[in-house]
């Protein structure tokens, strides 16, 4: 969600130029600790607060404006689904550039500008940012410039962050940084958590990331943020047991630490303890205090299957800020989980309505899709549902729900043309085959009808429904005499396997096998016509019309064929 809006951010960031009373340096470095650390905890519109007293207690430090920027990206990152990061960029760009115009001797809001262009992989943009901070430090060149050897530290290490958070690879430069740093001050330990964080992000090297951390540790044994890193360390290991036991640690240690209960909630949920995980989200939720907080907590929810919850947390959020589209596509697929579909299509609709065409997301296309086929709109769920394949093709399944959309709607020819599609692909599954045989089935093709169903059947040959059509076909395919006899009987031996298949359950194959008694009854009836010395013909037609009045005495084709039965019975005495 967005820090500020457009009207807001002005107001923010210009910033009223107040006489302050003085106050010690120890009480304003505590108070910039705190803000800090709010950040850190992740309770973003805290921090937010916190900086903004700061500015105008001290207008013309830059830390203050620095860290402040600073806030306004990690709330984007901690949200980067519905938060704009080039609005959050822009924020952050400006609340830098007036840092530098109010203390322009301090070279840390130039850091904030070269992570900017990192972010936006302009290399050379962030060397020349980066070059202008080095040359804003003491050297022989620039005696008059006053900075301690931990001041210096401390802004390398800070570029060398950068790289982490841009995720840009060049470790030699990053290295560079932080060895200069070390030079500098070798008993801070934010350089070791940065220097882990290299190995752990960028080189995947866990083994020299968990060192650094613990030497981090052992400088602030009462700093929750090495901990927390080795717990990430070792879940992203597998290593499940071990990551939780630095999580509780963390929670320990800090039990105002936030983010802990977010991965202790996660690792939870990963484990199957479900009602722990939602306990510890909740004290992630309360400790956060804020609205990017609560959509993570309902993704949470929707991972745990939770829907019903993630309803009232969305509409928690609505009564806060009643803008935010991001909410109405998540209530759109709560509701379609709930099976509460026309709440759904509506929240759907007013989604994709408001938003910009590049936020609608393939999967918000397949939930308009099935909303509207749940509310038996098919020929407008087949659109929605193709469009949604067209943007993320890998989704195949897609033209299978577009095509059997159409096929509900009865549009034939448009559903035979989608199963081709994705069979052409290489892509149909068995379901395909048996769909696709069923629809020319009802376009009387029945030779094509045949070979889909014989593809299907033979994938998958204890399906008794496919085996049932592919017998209808076969019966289609038959040739006639004059008087409608059948000549053929294609479909005798697949009726024949039909009739074997549904031996172990007659009862609930009832129909399947008085269908397969009465085609074979007339095969027989019609061989016997045609030859009528051929009392074996005769007497296996007898045989059949007697199983079909045993299976079912009261269908309207027993009546008819009472009189035939009579005959063959006559016949063969």
């Amino acid at each position: 969600m967005p820090i500020m809006s457009r009207v807001t951010k002005s107001a923010c960031i210009v910033v009223t130029l107040l006489f302050f009373s003085p106050f010690t340096a120890k009480v304003f470095s505590q108070d910039m600790k705190a803000a800090i650390r709010l950040t850190k905890s992740e309770q973003f519109n805290a921090a937010a607060s916190s900086f903004k007293q700061l500015i105008q207690q001290m207008p013309a430090n830059g830390d203050n404006y620095y860290y402040y920027g600073r806030n306004c990206l990690e709330k984007f990152y901690s949200d980067t689904l519905s938060v704009s990061f080039v609005e959050k960029a822009d924020s952050a760009k400006a609340i830098f550039e007036l840092g530098i115009r109010q203390d322009p001797s301090n070279p840390i809001n130039l850091v904030g500008l070269g992570g900017l262009k990192l972010i936006k992989k302009d290399l050379p943009g962030a060397k020349a940012e980066f070059d202008k901070v080095v040359a804003l430090f003491p050297s022989r060149a620039n005696k008059a410039i006053k900075m301690t050897p931990e001041r210096q530290a401390k802004i390398l290490i800070q570029m060398a962050e950068a790289y982490v958070i841009a995720k840009v690879r060049d470790t030699t430069t990053v290295f560079d940084f932080l060895r200069q740093a070390e030079k500098l001050d070798k008993k801070n330990p934010e350089l070791y958590i940065i220097k882990g964080d290299v190995y752990f992000y960028l080189l995947n090297d866990g083994s020299k990331a968990i060192t650094n951390y613990n030497i981090a540790q052992g400088l602030d044994p009462n700093s929750p943020e090495a901990k927390l890193r080795v717990g990430q360390l070792w879940l992203r290991a597998r290593q499940y047991t071990t990551a939780l036991n630095y999580y509780q640690e963390v929670v320990k240690m800090d039990s105002m630490f936030a983010p802990a209960y977010r991965e202790l909630g996660s690792l939870l949920s990963r484990a199957g303890r479900q009602e722990e995980a939602k306990i510890n989200f909740y004290k992630f939720l309360e400790l956060s205090r804020n609205i990017a907080a609560r959509k993570q907590f309902v993704n949470t929810l929707i991972d745990l299957n939770d829907y019903p919850e993630a309803i009232h947390q969305l509409n928690e959020i609505l009564k806060v800020e009643d803008t935010d589209n991001d909410v109405n596509r998540a209530l759109a697929y709560c509701y379609y989980e709930t099976q509460e579909y026309e709440k759904g299509l509506m929240y759907i609709q007013k989604f994709i309505s408001n938003a910009q065409p590049e936020k609608i997301r393939s999967l918000d296309y397949t939930y308009h899709g099935r909303l509207l086929a749940k509310t038996r709109q098919d020929s407008l769920a087949s659109v929605q549902l193709m469009t949604a394949y067209e943007l993320d093709t890998s989704k195949v399944d897609l033209i299978s729900e577009a095509a059997a959309s159409l096929t509900r709607n009865k549009s034939y020819e448009k559903a035979r043309d989608l199963y081709e599609q994705k069979i052409n692909l290489k892509k149909g599954n068995s379901l395909d085959y048996y769909n696709l045989g069923k629809i020319y089935y009802t376009l009387q093709d029945y030779v094509k009808a045949d070979t889909n169903l014989a593809i299907f059947v033979e994938m998958q040959p204890d399906y008794i429904p496919g085996f049932a059509w592919r017998a209808r076909t076969k019966s289609n395919l038959d040739e006639k005499d004059t008087k409608g006899l059948n000549i053929t009987g294609y479909a005798v031996p697949v009726y024949e396997g039909l009739i074997e298949k549904t031996q172990s359950d007659t009862v609930k194959y009832m129909k399947e096998r008085f269908e397969s008694f009465d085609y074979l009854a007339y095969y027989h009836y019609s061989q016997f016509s045609r030859d009528q010395k051929n009392k074996d013909e005769a007497e296996k037609a007898l045989g059949y019309y007697m199983r079909m009045i045993i299976v079912n005495p009261n269908d309207e084709k027993v009546a008819v064929v009472k009189p035939v039965i009579d005959m063959l019975k006559q016949k063969i005495k």
